[in-house]
């Protein structure tokens, strides 16, 4: 069976003569519904995929999709919760200007999501990010749109070039590992490349283009591009649950801690603080992670539970 058919057959979007085929290709080995699981899990539109097939049955009753396609897209979309670990993040979905059925995942606070997609690109979404991306590649382009912070392994396809659109930059790769922070209510912009090459063409200033090497980060100051080589690689290890110290001046770091823990930070006072090395896990919560920096600053904190507020002075 053709992956692009078991895609459309997993989204809903499959003729009735396609659900037919999958249907009886199905019946015809049990080792075929493994297959099919793993396209759907690949896919990750099972979110999506249990409201399709609902309004679809309602709308013909009569169509041959039955009690076992229901069955199935059931346990298939609890199993895949499983798989998330229970992760809390909101599915939707739109059109592009180019005509493409987008999912958009908004990843809340507290959080951060991994992601397969359909070509086989690994992508972790962290906390306060929210990515487009098509449920099927089938253009030239590979291209997905993001505001927020995301680390990507690209499936390399010469051929079809993949693109990271963000408000201030696109980044254009053909088989990458590199990390991307875009916020576009915070002006921010930084690209770190790890592994092969990538190309970020400014979207600000017209003309203005970087090849990135292994190693190597550009940032956006002001309208036009900085090229730098990474200092750290602790700061790009949030996909660990880990937040990176060194560098950082108090007002990123309660910036990371907002996305990372879940809470909202207000900024009375903003002491000055000295860290040479270090990080902090996740795991430690807030209230230790505060702990941790009033040995490198003096500052006093209050947390109220209701608001889920830490007011520093």
């Amino acid at each position: 069976m053709e992956k692009e058919t078991l895609y459309r057959y997993v989204a809903c979007q499959a003729s009735p003569e396609e659900e037919t085929a999958v249907l009886t290709w199905l019946d015809a080995d049990p080792a075929h519904e493994s297959e099919l699981a793993e396209v759907q899990r690949q896919h990750d539109l099972v979110a999506m995929s249990a409201p399709v097939i609902n309004e679809l049955y309602a709308k013909d009753r009569t169509f041959r999709l039955g009690r076992a396609l229901r069955r199935w897209c059931a346990a298939a979309a609890a199993a895949v919760l499983l798989a998330f670990g229970g992760y809390n993040f909101h599915v939707a979905r739109d059109f592009s200007q180019r005509g493409e059925q987008l999912l958009t995942v908004s990843v809340p606070y507290g959080q951060r999501v991994n992601l397969t997609l359909q070509d086989g690109t690994s992508v972790w979404l962290n906390a306060g990010t929210t990515f487009r991306y098509p449920a099927l590649f089938t253009g030239r382009e590979r291209r997905v749109e993001i505001d927020g912070e995301a680390r990507f392994e690209v499936a390399h396809d010469a051929r079809h070039p993949f693109i990271v659109e963000t408000y201030a930059c696109d980044v254009e790769v053909l088989g990458t590992k590199f990390n991307i922070m875009a916020e576009e209510r915070n002006g921010l912009f930084a690209t770190a490349l790890f592994e092969g090459r990538v190309a970020v063409t400014n979207r600000i200033v017209p003309g203005e283009r970087l090849m990135l090497e292994p190693d190597e980060v550009v940032t956006l100051e002001g309208e036009h591009l900085c090229r730098a080589m990474i200092g750290s690689d602790e700061e790009y290890m949030w996909t660990n649950g880990i937040i990176g110290l060194t560098g950082q001046t108090f007002a990123e770091l309660m910036h990371r801690f907002e996305k990372t823990f879940g809470v909202t930070i207000r900024i009375e006072r903003e002491p000055s603080i000295r860290i040479g090395q270090g990080k902090i896990r996740q795991s430690v919560g807030i209230d230790n992670a505060l702990e941790v920096l009033r040995r490198f600053g003096d500052f006093e904190y209050v947390k109220d539970e209701q608001s889920n507020t830490i007011t520093i002075r």
